[in-house]
């Protein structure tokens, strides 16, 4: 959301449900990129979306990817082709993930072939890592997020507030967005507005749902 409270996309969420419970993303994430799987969740993950955006036309939805799927040497022209091929394009942000090591300027390339097609890719929990601090100055990339562990921090911490007061500095000159997730109090949401973070995510503002249960957010910003 925006600081109008308008709701600008939803997330793509993906979890493991099985006898010992609910699984989060992380320990899938890892598994997926060690067995090198990920690339076929990846592209498992676009094609859901894809259908879940030809039949809500105003829906536009984020979706993690890893380093590895945006490296793969047919990933981003096979999603190019199907986005295309389902009139979707640009109703898709791509979220780059930094979990596994990844030839730098091979990732540049992909990126850059990206964007090129007027799609739009930002960098995920930027503040976790130098490699993503130094992606994020690419033009490839829009801008970049800062993860709930960053929000609680930033509750207790002079010093994390001055660095990502830098950080939105930075990204405004650039002409790059700042995305805070993790937004679950009031008092979050106003420090967001005090540090002058572009967008919102958490549960204060909407929690998890099925793409059935969207409906009531019809009056989405084209």
């Amino acid at each position: 959301m925006d600081d109008q409270r308008s709701v600008i996309a939803f997330e793509s969420l993906l979890r493991i449900s099985d006898s010992t419970g609910t699984q989060g993303p992380a320990a899938l994430v890892a598994r997926a990129e060690s067995d090198g799987s990920i690339v076929d969740i990846d592209r498992w993950v676009l094609a859901q979306v894809i259908n879940q955006l030809k039949s809500r036309p105003r829906l536009s939805v984020w979706i993690n990817t890893s380093q590895l799927s945006i490296a793969h040497p047919s990933f981003v022209g096979d999603a190019v082709q199907t986005l295309l091929a389902a009139n979707v394009m640009g109703r898709v942000t791509f979220e780059v993930t930094e979990t596994a090591d990844v030839d730098a300027h091979l990732l540049a390339k992909r990126l850059e072939a990206l964007r090129l097609q007027a799609l739009t890719v930002m960098v995920d929990d930027v503040r976790d890592g130098y490699a993503k601090r130094s992606l994020l100055l690419s033009d490839s990339v829009v801008g970049c997020k800062l993860s709930r562990e960053s929000t609680m921090e930033l509750m207790v911490s002079e010093s994390a507030r001055a660095e990502v007061q830098r950080l939105v500095k930075l990204c405004r000159r650039r002409g790059k967005q700042v995305v805070l997730e993790g937004i679950e109090t009031i008092d979050e949401l106003s420090l967001a507005k005090h540090l002058n973070i572009d967008l919102c995510q958490g549960y204060l503002l909407g929690m998890p749902a099925i793409p059935s249960e969207l409906q009531h957010f019809a009056e989405m910003r084209p």
